[in-house]
């Protein structure tokens, strides 16, 4: 079965939730209320160090950030 991130709409809480469906809907363990489902991002261990990714200077695992401000929750000096 596949891992989900939710965020709750009602108080905010972000689960992530092991689902049987992919449109399964989930409520919010903390206050019961809706949730919509987070985009996730594939991650596989890196064949290779990230550092010498080609696209190092984009690439969170390699110390760099792609987003262009900070949208990933990454800080950026």
């Amino acid at each position: 079965m596949p891992v989900f991130r939710y965020k709750c709409v009602k108080c905010g809480e972000v689960a992530s939730r092991l689902v049987a469906q992919y449109d399964a809907e989930v409520a919010c363990l903390k206050c019961g209320g809706e949730t919509e489902k987070l985009p996730s991002v594939f991650a596989a261990p890196p064949s290779s160090p990230a550092s010498r990714c080609a696209m190092a200077e984009s690439c969170p695992s390699a110390g760099g950030c792609g987003c262009g401000g900070g949208c990933c929750g990454h800080h950026h000096g």
